[in-house]
């Protein structure tokens, strides 16, 4: 349980007055779905040594359930579910399941702390997707509640797009739910469509028609930008468990924010949880990185943005200088993050990495973000950290998340179909030239090969070259390319993201390498795409 400094925070009398009136839970529970409904934001999609990353950060970070996926979904989602479930975490690991023995064993094989079951109750989900009559989906509920009650002693029971469904039904859904097993009962708004003051009415009846000893979930999405305000006002109503994500992740316009939701149950309602608040922005900077460019924390986002903790005006730098609490609702120090002199924040870290770099210091890094590696994986970022910090660059924790991510994402040399040898580039006042030199593999050895090529741009000329080199390259389709600079300025790495889709097959991988040359970063992240499409043509 955390202990509070009460000079971190300050709740006005009248907020003291109001939380009288309000039906607040003794502890709040957080239940992470960043894996599984994070996963569905469009573009995102999670390695699997990155779930595992994510799962280590989270149980760091607090979380008491984190649902590490829906097993039935697909044999990666099955793998990710059973492999998580080794990893002797502290916190609860649940697993997603329809009203089906199939899902349901699913979860079972997959060896899953609990599982959670859902069954929509709303009529036009009833009507149109499932096709059921009410009195059907309440039997599927006692049927199947039942049959996952031979495995598992907790039950979350989810009546997927409560908020549409009649509520008369919906209490009744629920309370059958219960009666056959159902040990919690989650309330989602599937579609993000009530206000804060009609959710609260709905967990408030569905509270009060439940035992006491069933703990009620709070699960919102973000389609009107309500799913924070939403959750709370489950909590003021009888909710204990808050069912978010990281970077409030998630399809459409995503679901509830896990920083905002912790930090105003924390912060404004000071209910006791046992969440580690100080790990929130090394978290979800960590997650940030795994998105691959396509999601980003925003600027403007609350507590974790660039702009939370940034003042401009004059008159607000001015009382900040003096006392930063004047124009700041808690200090940056509270989520993770440590503000310099110059009221700029910086991720909270005391070991910097650099070329003076040891295996320790990194070791201890890599410990403290979560993250786990192969001997083979931990020298080679070793060697990427050295060789930035050789070229008088400071590595920052972007940059350094950068290059674990780029490292994780390889795969291991035996299964590797083509590997880049030498690159040479020549540009200026001549055509873009490039020459590479591969080793390709040829019925188990590998073979070395040299092509050059001209093109429109050095990386053009680059990719001509290796289609000269391996011919597979020209049965391969570049769908998507992405270029970012990591952190910013002109020493910054470049990261390289790209789809690509095999013509023969119609399989797409997505691929990025980050280096401080953006061609190479371009070769790179093609070369491991090619790799993933020959392992999967090779199966």
């Amino acid at each position: 349980m955390m202990q509070r400094n009460k000079s971190e925070i300050n709740v006005s009398d009248m907020m003291e007055e109001i939380r009288g009136t309000l039906n607040l839970p003794e502890k709040a529970y957080f239940f992470d779905t960043t894996l599984r409904d994070g996963e569905q934001t469009p573009g995102i999609s999670f390695r699997h040594e990155e779930k595992l990353s994510i799962s280590y950060a989270l149980d760091e970070l607090g979380v008491d359930v984190i649902e590490a996926g829906f097993p039935i979904v697909s044999q990666g989602d099955f793998e990710a579910c059973r492999d998580i479930s080794k990893l002797g975490l502290d916190m609860e690991v649940i697993g997603l399941a329809r009203m089906k023995k199939l899902d349901i064993d699913k979860v079972i094989e997959a060896d899953m702390d609990s599982i959670h079951v859902f069954i929509a109750t709303s009529d036009i989900h009833m009507k149109s997707k499932l096709q059921m009559t009410r009195e059907q989906v309440l039997e599927e509920i006692a049927e199947m509640v039942s049959y996952a009650k031979n495995s598992y002693s907790t039950i979350l029971f989810s009546a997927e797009d409560a908020t549409r469904s009649d509520l008369d039904f919906l209490i009744k859904a629920n309370k059958v739910a219960v009666e056959n097993g159902a040990t919690r009962v989650n309330i989602p708004d599937t579609v993000g469509t009530i206000t804060p003051q009609a959710f609260g009415y709905i967990v408030k009846n569905i509270y009060e028609a439940l035992p006491k000893t069933i703990r009620i979930a709070a699960h919102c999405h973000n389609d009107f930008g309500l799913a924070v305000a939403n959750t709370i006002a489950g909590f003021e109503n009888g909710a204990s468990e808050a069912q978010t994500t990281i970077m409030g992740l998630g399809e459409r316009a995503g679901n509830a924010s896990f920083e905002e939701t912790a930090m105003s149950l924390y912060a404004l309602y000071q209910i006791p949880m046992n969440i580690k608040t100080r790990r929130i922005f090394p978290t979800a900077k960590l997650i940030e990185s795994y998105c691959g460019g396509k999601i980003k924390i925003g600027r403007l986002q609350p507590l974790i943005g660039q702009n939370a903790f940034a003042h401009e005006s004059g008159i607000h730098a001015h009382a900040m200088i003096k006392d930063a609490r004047a124009y700041e609702p808690i200090t940056p120090e509270l989520i993770g993050i440590k503000r310099s002199d110059n009221v700029q924040e910086i991720i909270q870290r005391s070991i910097k990495l650099g070329k003076h770099t040891g295996g320790h210091a990194l070791k201890a890094k890599l410990e403290d973000l979560g993250i786990t590696t192969t001997d083979e994986q931990f020298q080679k970022v070793i060697q990427h950290v050295k060789n930035f910090g050789d070229k008088g660059h400071e590595v920052l924790e972007e940059d350094f998340l950068a290059i674990v991510k780029d490292v994780l994402g390889e795969l291991p040399p035996e299964e590797q179909f083509v590997i880049l040898e030498e690159l040479t580039v020549l540009t200026g006042s001549v055509t873009p030239t490039s020459t590479v030199r591969l080793k390709i593999k040829d019925n188990g050895n590998y073979v070395e090969k040299l092509a050059s090529s001209t093109g429109v741009g050095p990386v053009d000329a680059s990719v001509k070259a290796i289609v000269k080199c391996f011919e597979p390259m020209s049965k391969v389709k570049l769908l998507n390319y992405n270029i970012d600079a990591v952190t910013g300025g002109t020493e910054a790495l470049g990261h390289v993201s790209i789809e690509l889709m095999d013509i023969e097959t119609n399989f797409i991988v997505n691929s990025n390498a980050t280096h401080e040359d953006i061609v190479m970063s371009s070769v790179l992240a093609l070369l491991k795409g090619l790799n993933r499409v020959m392992k999967y043509k090779n199966q």
